[in-house]
C-alpha cells in the first residue's frame, strides 16, 4: 500500500496536522511522558502510535497499537490504526483483521469502512471495496473523498458512468478537487469526449499547478484532437514536474514524430525507454523514426528487442 493512503487517516481523524520533525519529537516525548506516569493510558500509547506512523516508524507503531490494546481491548480507533500500520508493512491479512475488528465493534464507524475499502482496493478486491465506500458514505454523505475513491474504483471496473456520477459528487461537495477533475477527465477521455476531458484537466491544473498527471493527461487530450503543439507544451510541463516519469517523454515523442520531428522523437523515446526499459511501444515507436532517419541497423535492433519483450510478456 502507498504511504499515502497507509497514512490518509491517522492524523485527520484526530484533528491533528501533518507535523514536522520538531513537533513530532514534542509529540512523542510528550506522550511518552504521559505513559511514564501513567503506564495504563491507553490512548497515550496510540496517540504515539499515530505519530510514529506519521513519520514512517510503522514497526514501533504497531508495538504501541498492541498495547492500547492490550490495556483497552474495545479500544476501536486502535485497531483502525493498527490495521493501518500493518497495510502499510504489508501485512495485509492481519490489517483486514483489524479493520474487521473495528467494524465489528463500531459498525457506524465511516472511517473503519472507509480504510477497509481502500485496503480492498489496494489488493484488487474493488468490489469489496465498493461496498465498504458505499456504507462509509451512508454513514457520513458529506465526506468528499469516499466517492472520490469510489470512483476511482469504479473506473476499475470500466463502470465510467458510475465512476463520473461519484466524481460529480464530489465535485459538488469540494469544487477545488483537482483530484477529482482529473479523474472525471480521464473517464471523459475514454469515450471520446477529448474537449470535456482537456476542459476538466484545465480546472485541475489551475487548482493545482503542480498536478504533473493532470499536465500530461491534458497533453493526451490535446494530441488526439490534433493539436500538437499544445500537447508538447503540457509534456514539457509534465516532465518539468516529475522528470523521472516516462509517459510524458513517450507522449512528447509521439507528437513530436507526427510533427516529422524524427530526431526529436528518438531523443524522447530514448528518455521513456531509460525509465522503463521494457516498453514495448516506446522500443518500438522509436525503431520506426530510426527507420524514417535512415538508421536502419538500429532501427532492426529495436524491432527485435521490441519483438522479444512481447513474446516474454505472453
Amino acid at each position: 500500500m502507498t504511504d499515502r493512503l497507509a497514512r490518509a487517516y491517522f492524523l485527520a481523524r484526530e484533528g491533528l496536522d501533518e507535523l514536522g520533525a520538531a513537533a513530532a519529537r514534542e509529540a512523542l516525548a510528550a506522550y511518552g511522558h504521559a505513559i511514564r506516569l501513567r503506564p495504563d493510558y491507553a490512548e497515550a500509547y496510540n496517540n504515539r502510535g499515530n505519530v510514529r506512523s506519521n513519520l514512517g516508524r510503522y514497526d514501533e507503531a504497531v508495538s504501541d497499537y498492541d498495547r492500547a490494546i492490550q490495556l483497552r481491548p474495545e479500544l476501536v480507533d486502535a485497531y483502525i490504526n493498527r490495521g493501518q500500520a500493518r497495510a502499510a508493512l504489508q501485512q495485509y491479512e492481519s490489517a483486514l483483521e483489524d479493520l474487521g475488528t473495528a467494524i465489528s465493534f463500531a459498525p457506524d464507524s465511516m472511517v473503519a469502512h472507509l480504510n477497509r475499502g481502500l485496503l480492498m482496493a489496494e489488493l484488487g478486491r474493488y468490489e469489496d471495496a465498493i461496498a465498504d465506500l458505499d456504507r462509509a458514505a451512508g454513514l457520513e454523505p458529506g465526506f468528499v473523498k469516499t466517492y472520490y475513491f469510489r470512483g476511482c474504483f469504479r473506473a476499475k471496473l470500466k463502470r465510467s458512468q458510475e465512476a463520473i456520477a461519484d466524481f460529480e459528487r464530489a465535485l459538488r461537495l469540494d469544487p477545488e478537487c483537482a483530484e477529482a477533475y482529473n479523474s472525471r477527465g480521464v473517464e471523459l477521455a475514454e469515450s471520446g469526449q477529448y474537449e470535456s476531458a482537456a476542459a476538466d484537466y484545465g480546472q485541475a491544473i489551475r487548482l493545482n499547478p503542480e498536478f504533473a498527471a493532470a499536465y500530461n493527461n491534458r497533453g493526451i487530450a490535446q494530441a488526439r484532437l490534433g493539436r500538437h503543439g499544445s500537447a508538447i507544451d503540457d509534456f514539457d510541463e509534465a516532465i518539468r514536474l516529475e522528470p523521472e516519469r516516462p509517459e510524458p517523454y513517450y507522449n512528447r515523442g509521439y507528437s513530436r514524430e507526427l510533427r516529422g520531428e524524427y530526431e526529436e522523437a528518438a531523443a524522447d523515446y530514448d528518455q521513456a525507454i531509460l525509465r522503463k526499459p521494457d516498453d514495448v511501444e516506446a522500443i518500438r515507436n522509436r525503431a520506426i523514426v530510426k527507420a524514417l532517419l535512415g538508421r536502419t541497423a538500429e532501427a532492426r535492433a529495436d524491432f527485435e528487442t521490441a519483438v522479444e519483450i512481447a513474446a516474454t510478456d505472453r
